[in-house]
């Protein structure tokens, strides 16, 4: 059983393998036969290398083509070290340009572009890119390609666009809410047989569509009692979105789907909008309900005829699992939605993505396809509990916690599987990464309240809302286990006030006041690097903060402005820190035509994208990033 090793450099293997890869694209003439045809590469959001391997060596990674068979047949790396911070944005870009975030202007989730207000941020998955990303390079080397949703790839422009693909929906046309139903608020139905004497409840529902068209969405649930058994109770639920439709059948903890087409605010034409909805809980006797009913999404895809083959194959877009219900329930159970709902969630999501590429797979032309699974992440951010300081800490609930990631870990598992299952071992590569790993988290440290505290950023007050003074001298982007401090500098930010000969003391009693900062004896910062000095880790890019700084793992970065400077956090896993830490280095697996048997101990993230171009038969371009101003 192939086993981690420390860090160390590149193996010599590392470097021969990577070299004859790129070499594949150099050689002139037809291609040879062994060349694969298509490549699909995944993206696990969050499976970190240890993690990975520990599924292997432990037996949860069961299925037979799936982790434990690609880690066996094909290339297989200990561990990926990742980019500084180690944040989904940053990584998948990484992994995608093989640059550094000097190259590709992507320093974290969010940021502060020069030039701007001191207090408007930027995402990272808006932002031009500063390197060309390999959909891009394989397009142009005559080789098409799909993305089914990748960081960086939101078909906003020709860099950011693929051949085909589908793009994250941000924001659904309905948030998703917990609906308390009684009888008072029924009607009676005769549309609805119901046994043993029980009057049918009939409830006339409604979605708000934030002024899309129709808006509300109008829908119907009904209790009734299906059994003529001579015990009179609600047993079933109906469930349809029209008076004219059929009505479907569900009883207590299943799920069902409301879907219909509605023309979303800036849309043109309508589109299938869906929700899936559960059950939670039917009092037979009473037909009080607690439903769940979950966030309206649609697929986003491009080009339109690709759009409308994926849609009728797949369906609507079912949305992520709902991290924000999940923590209320790690709280206090009877609040948001349980466990065993929220691992449901999970592998539909898994499943919906894993029918999109075998699809995919089947049906179009490709030479490249770039692929994304969020939900270990998802997860991890809301379950990874392990240690006593965190706020839902209790030793059941870390039971809990653990078996439900061993469910995570089989669905996982099982789609590196079903993926396999979907090519041809005779042309194809499938090749297996991650953008990150996990530490437990337990606080969360607001920045811009610990600058406030000793002078360096103004805060001003609206009523009870408090927010950064656009006359602030600082201002902090936290995000994850990162932050990046700007000054507000006159010259260079839009009514800067900061003069130049005072940066550099402002900087200093930043870094004392965040270093001086502690909670029980333990320093919350591992480290602070002004722009210059991160010049060593390759994050010297202009929309890099001033200052920098990296927290000890377990804490995070947080932007609130209250009383409080550290704050337990209702998130329990964390990723963002520096990427010496091997608990944060991510995975590359790799099984296929062309792929040998090959161990190497350890590589950069950057080296993915010239192995990927390698199998596609062309040389990754060098020198691709755009140098920062």
């Amino acid at each position: 059983m192939f086993s981690v090793v420390r860090r160390h450099a590149a193996s010599t293997a590392a470097v021969l393998f990577l070299a004859a890869l790129v070499c594949t694209g150099c050689r002139s003439g037809p291609r040879a036969d062994k060349d694969p045809t298509r490549v699909v590469l995944v993206s696990y959001d969050g499976l970190g290398a240890d993690m990975a391997w520990s599924w292997i060596e432990e037996g949860l990674a069961a299925d037979p083509e799936g982790l434990s068979a690609i880690a066996r047949d094909g290339l297989a790396v200990g561990r990926v070290r990742m980019v500084d911070p180690t944040l989904t944005a940053v990584n998948m870009v990484a992994i995608a340009t093989g640059r550094k975030p000097v190259n590709t202007g992507v320093v974290g989730s969010y940021f502060h572009r020069p030039g701007s207000p001191i207090d408007q941020v930027e995402s990272a998955f808006d932002v031009p890119l500063g390197a060309t990303p390999v959909w891009v390079a394989a397009h142009r080397a005559g080789r098409r390609t799909g993305v089914l949703v990748w960081a960086g790839c939101d078909n906003a422009s020709d860099q950011r666009r693929a051949d085909f693909g589908i793009t994250w929906p941000e924001t659904p046309l309905a948030p998703s809410a917990l609906v308390e139903l009684g009888p008072e608020q029924a009607e009676p139905t005769s549309d609805l047989p119901s046994e043993d004497g029980v009057p049918g409840l009939l409830w006339r529902l409604e979605i708000p569509t934030s002024g899309a068209q129709p808006d509300p969405f109008a829908w119907q649930v009904a209790a009734v009692d299906v059994t003529p058994d001579g015990r009179p109770r609600y047993d079933t639920l109906a469930v349809r979105a029209r008076p004219a439709d059929s009505w479907t059948f569900v009883g207590e903890r299943e799920w069902f789907a409301v879907s219909g087409h509605a023309r979303a605010v800036g849309e043109v034409d309508q589109r299938r909008y869906g929700a899936w909805c559960k059950a939670l809980q039917l009092d037979r006797h009473r037909g009080l309900l607690r439903l769940y009913r979950g966030a309206a999404y649609r697929l986003q895809a491009y080009p339109e005829d690709f759009a409308a083959r994926l849609d009728e194959t797949v369906g609507f877009w079912p949305g992520p699992p709902d991290n924000s219900m999940l923590e209320a329930w790690w709280l206090d159970a009877n609040q948001g939605i349980d466990l065993d709902t929220y691992l449901e969630q999970v592998e539909r999501l898994d499943r919906y993505l894993d029918r999109m590429a075998a699809a995919v797979v089947k049906s179009e032309s490709f030479r490249l396809l770039m692929a994304y699974h969020p939900t270990l992440d998802a997860y991890l951010h809301a379950s990874l509990i392990t240690d006593p300081r965190q706020w839902a800490y209790s030793p059941g609930r870390a039971l809990a916690a653990r078996e439900g990631l061993k469910r995570v870990a089989r669905s996982i598992d099982r789609s590196v599987g079903d993926l396999w299952r979907a090519l041809d071992p005779s042309r194809d590569v499938l090749a297996v990464v991650s953008d990150h790993g996990f530490v437990p988290l337990h606080d969360r440290v607001n920045v811009n309240r610990a600058l406030a505290d000793v002078g360096l950023v103004e805060v001003e007050r609206e009523g009870s809302v408090a927010r950064v003074a656009a006359t602030s001298p600082m201002f902090a982007v936290p995000y994850g286990g990162v932050a990046h401090l700007y000054l507000n500098l006159r010259g260079r930010e839009r009514s800067g006030v900061v003069e130049l000969d005072q940066g550099a003391e402002l900087l200093r009693r930043a870094a004392r006041a965040l270093a001086d900062l502690e909670v029980e004896g333990r320093p919350v910062v591992e480290r602070t690097l002004t722009r210059f000095e991160a010049r060593a880790i390759g994050l010297d890019h202009p929309s890099s903060g001033d200052l920098i700084v990296f927290f000890m793992p377990g804490f995070e970065g947080g932007d609130g402005l209250g009383d409080e400077v550290v704050v337990p956090s209702r998130s329990y896993g964390q990723h963002g820190y520096l990427s010496h830490h091997d608990a944060l280095c991510g995975v590359f697996f790799a099984r296929g035509a062309a792929v040998s048997r090959t161990r190497i101990d350890e590589l950069p993230v950057t080296d993915i994208a010239p192995a990927v171009t390698g199998w596609l038969g062309f040389a990754f371009p060098q020198g691709s990033g755009r140098k920062p101003r």
